[in-house]
Protein backbone atom coordinates (compact mmCIF):
# COMPACT_ATOMS: atom_id res chain seq x y z
CA UNK A 1 0.00 0.00 0.00
CA UNK A 2 1.33 3.48 -0.77
CA UNK A 3 0.37 6.70 1.51
CA UNK A 4 1.41 8.93 -1.03
CA UNK A 5 1.83 12.92 -0.44
CA UNK A 6 -0.12 14.19 2.48
CA UNK A 7 -0.90 17.83 0.79
CA UNK A 8 -2.69 21.11 2.05
CA UNK A 9 -4.39 23.21 -0.93
CA UNK A 10 -3.26 26.83 0.76
CA UNK A 11 -6.38 29.17 0.59
CA UNK A 12 -9.26 26.47 1.39
CA UNK A 13 -11.70 26.98 3.05
CA UNK A 14 -11.22 24.45 5.98
CA UNK A 15 -13.70 25.06 8.90
CA UNK A 16 -13.12 23.67 12.30
CA UNK A 17 -15.37 23.27 15.04
CA UNK A 18 -18.35 20.04 15.09
CA UNK A 19 -21.79 20.91 14.04
CA UNK A 20 -24.54 21.90 15.98
CA UNK A 21 -26.76 18.59 15.56
CA UNK A 22 -24.92 15.19 16.51
CA UNK A 23 -26.46 11.66 16.65
CA UNK A 24 -26.54 8.92 19.45
CA UNK A 25 -27.40 5.76 19.95
CA UNK A 26 -27.06 2.68 23.00
CA UNK A 27 -24.62 0.52 21.29
CA UNK A 28 -26.59 -2.63 22.31
CA UNK A 29 -29.23 -1.28 19.77
CA UNK A 30 -26.69 -1.62 16.82
CA UNK A 31 -26.92 -5.34 15.74
CA UNK A 32 -24.30 -5.17 12.71
CA UNK A 33 -21.24 -2.29 11.90
CA UNK A 34 -20.30 -1.44 8.62
CA UNK A 35 -16.90 -2.09 7.92
CA UNK A 36 -13.50 -0.53 7.77
CA UNK A 37 -9.89 -2.40 6.95
CA UNK A 38 -7.34 -2.07 9.60
CA UNK A 39 -4.75 -4.39 8.29
CA UNK A 40 -2.22 -2.36 6.08
CA UNK A 41 -1.28 -5.75 4.36
CA UNK A 42 -4.71 -6.64 3.36
CA UNK A 43 -5.12 -6.52 -0.41
CA UNK A 44 -8.00 -3.96 -0.65
CA UNK A 45 -6.20 -1.69 1.46
CA UNK A 46 -5.87 1.84 0.79
CA UNK A 47 -5.29 5.14 3.11
CA UNK A 48 -8.63 6.22 2.72
CA UNK A 49 -9.96 2.72 3.65
CA UNK A 50 -8.11 2.24 6.83
CA UNK A 51 -9.96 5.88 7.91
CA UNK A 52 -13.17 4.76 6.54
CA UNK A 53 -16.24 2.72 7.53
CA UNK A 54 -17.51 1.23 4.38
CA UNK A 55 -21.69 0.24 4.24
CA UNK A 56 -24.01 1.15 7.27
CA UNK A 57 -24.80 0.57 9.80
CA UNK A 58 -28.20 -2.42 10.98
CA UNK A 59 -30.07 -1.27 14.10
CA UNK A 60 -32.08 -3.78 15.88
CA UNK A 61 -35.99 -3.35 14.78
CA UNK A 62 -38.05 0.08 16.06
CA UNK A 63 -34.45 1.69 16.77
CA UNK A 64 -33.15 5.27 15.17
CA UNK A 65 -30.39 6.93 16.23
CA UNK A 66 -31.36 10.54 18.47
CA UNK A 67 -30.56 13.95 17.57
CA UNK A 68 -28.37 16.30 19.69
CA UNK A 69 -27.82 19.71 19.23
CA UNK A 70 -24.81 21.18 20.58
CA UNK A 71 -23.94 24.85 21.08
CA UNK A 72 -21.72 25.94 18.05
CA UNK A 73 -18.24 26.79 19.49
CA UNK A 74 -18.60 24.66 22.82
CA UNK A 75 -17.58 21.46 21.13
CA UNK A 76 -14.56 19.52 19.36
CA UNK A 77 -13.25 16.18 18.01
CA UNK A 78 -9.62 15.19 19.38
CA UNK A 79 -7.74 11.91 19.32
CA UNK A 80 -4.48 10.77 21.06
CA UNK A 81 -2.02 7.77 20.79
CA UNK A 82 -2.14 5.56 23.60
CA UNK A 83 -0.19 2.13 24.42
CA UNK A 84 3.05 1.01 23.86
CA UNK A 85 5.55 -0.31 20.98
CA UNK A 86 3.55 -3.05 18.74
CA UNK A 87 0.57 -1.86 20.50
CA UNK A 88 -0.70 1.75 20.09
CA UNK A 89 -4.01 2.57 19.39
CA UNK A 90 -5.99 5.21 19.87
CA UNK A 91 -8.33 7.35 22.35
CA UNK A 92 -11.30 9.23 20.19
CA UNK A 93 -12.41 11.96 22.47
CA UNK A 94 -15.84 14.36 21.41
CA UNK A 95 -16.67 17.16 23.82
CA UNK A 96 -20.29 19.00 23.19
CA UNK A 97 -22.74 21.29 24.79
CA UNK A 98 -26.19 21.21 25.35
CA UNK A 99 -27.01 24.72 26.45
CA UNK A 100 -29.96 23.92 29.32
CA UNK A 101 -30.72 21.83 32.43
CA UNK A 102 -33.35 20.27 30.93
CA UNK A 103 -35.66 16.93 32.25
CA UNK A 104 -34.63 15.30 29.36
CA UNK A 105 -30.88 16.36 29.47
CA UNK A 106 -30.66 15.08 33.03
CA UNK A 107 -31.94 12.21 32.26
CA UNK A 108 -29.51 11.40 29.52
CA UNK A 109 -26.66 12.66 31.99
CA UNK A 110 -28.07 9.94 34.58
CA UNK A 111 -28.03 7.28 31.85
CA UNK A 112 -24.99 8.59 29.97
CA UNK A 113 -22.97 7.81 32.95
CA UNK A 114 -22.61 3.99 33.01
CA UNK A 115 -24.06 3.18 29.35
CA UNK A 116 -22.56 2.71 26.37
CA UNK A 117 -22.96 5.02 23.63
CA UNK A 118 -21.98 5.51 19.80
CA UNK A 119 -21.90 9.40 18.22
CA UNK A 120 -21.88 10.71 14.95
CA UNK A 121 -20.33 14.00 14.60
CA UNK A 122 -20.05 16.45 12.05
CA UNK A 123 -16.87 18.27 11.56
CA UNK A 124 -15.61 20.10 8.50
CA UNK A 125 -18.38 18.40 6.41
CA UNK A 126 -17.26 15.08 7.41
CA UNK A 127 -18.99 12.68 10.03
CA UNK A 128 -16.47 11.13 12.78
CA UNK A 129 -17.65 8.28 14.83
CA UNK A 130 -16.79 8.02 18.55
CA UNK A 131 -17.46 4.37 19.67
CA UNK A 132 -16.52 1.00 18.83
CA UNK A 133 -17.49 -2.74 18.10
CA UNK A 134 -14.94 -3.88 20.24
CA UNK A 135 -14.55 -1.11 22.98
CA UNK A 136 -16.76 0.61 25.39
CA UNK A 137 -17.30 4.57 25.12
CA UNK A 138 -17.46 6.30 28.14
CA UNK A 139 -19.79 9.83 28.41
CA UNK A 140 -18.91 11.47 31.21
CA UNK A 141 -21.30 14.75 31.52
CA UNK A 142 -21.30 17.55 33.96
CA UNK A 143 -23.79 20.49 35.05
CA UNK A 144 -23.83 24.38 35.29
CA UNK A 145 -26.88 26.49 36.38
CA UNK A 146 -24.51 29.45 34.97
CA UNK A 147 -23.50 32.76 37.50
CA UNK A 148 -24.97 35.65 36.23
CA UNK A 149 -27.07 37.03 33.45
CA UNK A 150 -25.95 35.43 30.20
CA UNK A 151 -23.57 33.59 31.70
CA UNK A 152 -23.25 29.81 29.68
CA UNK A 153 -24.97 27.48 31.51
CA UNK A 154 -26.17 23.75 30.39
CA UNK A 155 -24.41 20.44 29.84
CA UNK A 156 -20.57 19.61 28.82
CA UNK A 157 -20.67 16.21 27.52
CA UNK A 158 -17.01 14.54 27.27
CA UNK A 159 -16.76 11.18 25.58
CA UNK A 160 -13.75 9.42 25.31
CA UNK A 161 -13.51 5.49 23.03
CA UNK A 162 -10.52 3.78 22.54
CA UNK A 163 -10.39 2.40 18.40
CA UNK A 164 -7.92 1.43 16.53
CA UNK A 165 -8.64 4.12 13.76
CA UNK A 166 -8.55 8.00 14.86
CA UNK A 167 -11.73 9.92 14.12
CA UNK A 168 -12.95 7.04 11.76
CA UNK A 169 -15.07 8.83 8.86
CA UNK A 170 -18.89 7.25 8.40
CA UNK A 171 -20.68 8.18 4.52
CA UNK A 172 -23.46 5.79 4.91
CA UNK A 173 -27.09 6.02 6.50
CA UNK A 174 -28.73 7.16 9.50
CA UNK A 175 -32.00 5.84 10.39
CA UNK A 176 -33.81 8.72 12.19
CA UNK A 177 -37.42 9.06 13.29
CA UNK A 178 -38.21 11.20 10.70
CA UNK A 179 -36.50 8.73 7.74
CA UNK A 180 -32.95 7.80 6.79
CA UNK A 181 -30.52 10.73 6.81
CA UNK A 182 -27.96 9.56 3.90
CA UNK A 183 -24.69 11.27 5.07
CA UNK A 184 -22.82 10.97 1.99
CA UNK A 185 -25.31 13.39 0.03
CA UNK A 186 -27.22 15.32 3.40
CA UNK A 187 -30.75 13.74 2.16
CA UNK A 188 -33.24 13.08 4.25
CA UNK A 189 -35.76 10.38 2.51
CA UNK A 190 -38.82 10.61 4.85
CA UNK A 191 -40.57 7.39 6.45
CA UNK A 192 -42.91 5.70 4.21
CA UNK A 193 -41.14 7.12 0.92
Amino acid sequence: MELGNLDFNIGSVNPSGIGTTLYRIAKRDITSWPGIIDDINEEEATVDKLAKYDGDFVLAAGKVWDKIYSTQGKGKLTYESVGETDCKMFTNHATFSFPDLTPSALGFSKTAANDDYVYIVKSAGRYHVIGSPDYRSTTSPAGDSGDSAGSAKGITFTVDCPDVTPLPLYEGKVELKEGTLDLSTGTLTPKGE
